[in-house]
């Protein structure tokens, strides 16, 4: 048996406890801004006339549904590697493989895969949320520039557009609308000249800008987490599937020294022949060997004993007249 004792807060998962906390802060992080962001998108493109409420809803759905799958897969990280602890404490009392270890690393196999799979998306999530950062970025000066001109222009009078237009009577979006017609594939008019929507969209722009910070320090945080998450996680993989092929070896070496010395004749186990951690895989195979040559030693006896009946059993062959001292004497006398 190991001789060496750990305390307990040397079996604590302390590296992926800490990993965990980064992915939850950054959920709650990425998901309170992401909601906020959402919101005032879908208020600023409104604003402007602009539909893309399908979309946004896909894109809520999808960061819901990833939010809670990212949560669940890592609270069941940190359940496995605590699984890894309990081998690592029990190897530690026993000083042999456990049985339950072969278990450990064929699940923990399955979702290293899977959890790598989910780093790799949060990668997506960072490019995504720094994306959606820089285009909220450049909406607000694109939104800026009616304002401004309209500023400017120390005559400038907004004059309301009819509601079934929102271009000019040449056909020409002026320097103090905003053309919208590079996105004719989700907007319903491409020329806005009300200024009091554009600023409105202004600022649930704005609104949107500042949130999105939260969104991309959250998705960073996230991927920090994960990352050492998985180093943690393939590292408890590599190291327990290393101390159970050890065990193992150090196991069969165990059996294998006590039956050579029980085929010598020695006493097995004496002078420290195996550790003491393997008496419950030596002991059944010296009964065993010993329970065979108390057989093969009954059998012995057995037919020794039959050998040595036999031979008493046997009949004495009679002796010749011829050679028999009295019988000679006798056929003297009678010649005489």
């Amino acid at each position: 048996m190991i001789q060496t004792r750990k305390r307990a807060l040397a079996y604590v998962p302390w590296v992926a406890l800490i990993a965990f906390l980064f992915i939850f802060v950054g959920i709650i992080v990425w998901a309170t801004g992401s909601r906020t962001a959402l919101s005032n998108t879908d208020k600023a493109l409104a604003a402007v006339y602009v539909e893309a409420d399908r979309y946004l809803d896909t894109i809520h759905n999808v960061a819901v549904g990833a939010a809670t799958v990212c949560a669940i897969m890592a609270a069941v990280m940190v359940l496995m590697s605590g699984g890894r602890t309990c081998l690592e404490k029990a190897v530690d009392q026993r000083g042999k493989a456990v049985c339950g270890s072969w278990l450990w690393l064929a699940t923990g196999a399955i979702l290293c895969t899977i959890w790598w799979l989910i780093l790799f998306w949060l990668v997506f999530v960072i490019f995504g949320s720094c994306l959606w950062y820089g285009a909220a970025y450049t909406v607000r000066g694109v939104l800026q520039v009616p304002l401004d001109v309209a500023n400017r222009t120390s005559n400038s009078t907004v004059v309301p557009s009819p509601p079934q237009s929102y271009s000019n009577t040449t056909g020409v979006c002026s320097n103090a609308c905003l053309n919208l017609a590079i996105f004719e594939f989700i907007v319903q008019k491409d020329c806005i000249c009300d200024l009091s929507r554009i600023a409105l969209s202004l600022d649930h722009t704005n609104k949107a800008y500042d949130a999105l910070g939260s969104v991309v320090a959250g998705s960073f945080l996230m991927w920090v987490g994960a990352s050492f998450l998985l180093m943690n996680a393939v590292a408890d993989f590599a190291k327990t599937k290393r101390e159970r092929e050890l065990l193992l070896r150090a196991q069969r070496a165990a059996v294998d020294s006590a039956a050579t010395q029980l085929a010598l004749g020695t006493a097995p186990g004496a002078g420290g022949v195996y550790a003491a951690g393997y008496q419950h895989d030596v002991m059944p195979l010296l009964n065993t060997q010993a329970v065979q040559q108390q057989q093969q030693l009954h059998m012995a006896q057995m037919m020794a004993q039959a050998q040595a009946t036999q031979m008493v059993r046997q009949p004495v062959a009679p002796v010749p007249a011829a050679l028999n001292g009295n019988g000679s004497q006798a056929n003297l006398g009678n010649a005489v």
